[in-house]
């Protein structure tokens, strides 16, 4: 064998071993980022009612407005309000810290207010406040480094307006400032059957995600309302808004049954629409379908359920309409596999 040949025989061998080391490297980083997550499931963490008796309105000392939380009259909301309350320890920091998670609104935001003990005050004083709403504070709980004993931050990255998942983090923080050490990338896999298939597709799901109705040649996202004439039969769809305005978390459709064609100035018009069905609050996305021509609305939901109104979009149900004769034709659950990568 000529000289070159075994130096390209080596060079083979040696970027073949570097990619199954990376490939070995990043499994196993994304082994330790599923570990904490599965610990965090599995794990109780202590809330403000554990902390009430050293954390409170006369040991605080901060501005009247950044305490109001801890009034005799509010206190029950921020008990209510609490995620977890729980000490952590920083490289940076010597003093005793405490790290308080809320999670308030409509939205859902997380608020990360971080305590400093000062031992000269003997009070509990502000070291960090992360505005989730304003987006520089995701929701995190501590972990602990198993090597330093130090706190890590374990973040669950969620898509704001849907709320599905988007990534794992591990955070480092220090100095006040947030550091990405790893992550793991959600991928939302669905194991459509032959019968789902003629129904939806995983790319019509994922684009009903991100309330991209480009299948229904809607230019943009989010759209304000969803109108469709299908024979004698008028669909609208209207999403619903939350508080803050623009959180599209589900459709309430409504169809309607239009009277004959009349002649009028502006051409021929339909006539003496009225509702003649209402698919209340809780579809995540639809879709029309047609098949032997005949047509279909295709959507997904959970139903009415207050608890089910945010458009996760994992695991729904799927339902057919044939909108001859208003009459559920097909109806299946569909389960989401989600994988990391």
């Amino acid at each position: 064998m000529k000289l070159k040949d075994i130096f390209l025989v080596l060079l083979f061998i040696l970027i073949a071993s570097l990619n199954l080391f990376a490939s070995n490297s990043r499994k196993s980083e994304i082994d330790n980022i599923l570990y904490y997550a599965n610990w965090i499931k599995n794990h109780e963490y202590t809330t403000y009612e554990n902390y009430e008796n050293e954390l409170n309105y006369t040991t605080i000392e901060v501005s009247d407005r950044e305490k109001c939380g801890f009034l005799p009259n509010e206190i029950s909301y921020t008990k209510n309000a609490n995620l977890y309350c729980t000490e952590i320890y920083l490289d940076d920091v010597k003093d005793r810290l405490i790290a308080m998670m809320q999670i308030e609104g409509s939205g859902r935001f997380p608020y990360l207010t971080i305590f400093r003990f000062d031992s000269k005050k003997q009070k509990w004083i502000i070291y960090y406040y992360g505005d989730g709403s304003a987006g520089n504070c995701g929701l995190v709980y501590p972990v602990q480094n198993p090597i330093t004993g130090k706190t890590l931050f374990f973040e669950e990255e969620r898509n704001f307006d849907n709320r599905r998942l988007v990534a794992y983090n591990l955070l480092s923080f220090k100095n006040k400032k947030w550091k990405k050490e790893s992550t793991a990338r959600a991928c939302y896999v669905y194991n459509l059957t032959n019968d789902e298939k003629k129904w939806i597709s995983s790319g019509i799901i994922e684009k009903m995600a991100t309330f991209d109705y480009s299948f229904m040649g809607l230019k943009g996202d989010h759209p304000e309302i969803i109108e469709r004439e299908v024979l004698d039969k008028k669909i609208i769809a209207k999403p619903y808004y939350t508080s803050i305005g623009y959180m599209a978390s589900n459709f309430e459709i409504i169809i309607y049954k239009r009277g004959g064609e009349v002649l009028k100035n502006e051409g021929k018009v339909f006539e003496d629409e009225r509702e003649i069905l209402k698919i209340n609050e809780g579809q995540w996305g639809f879709n029309l379908v047609e098949k032997g021509n005949k047509f279909y609305l295709v959507y997904i939901g959970m139903g009415n359920s207050r608890e089910q109104r945010v458009s996760i979009i994992e695991s729904f149900m799927l339902n057919v309409l044939d909108l001859s004769t208003l009459e559920i034709v097909y109806s299946s659950y569909i389960n989401c596999d989600i994988e990391f990568k």
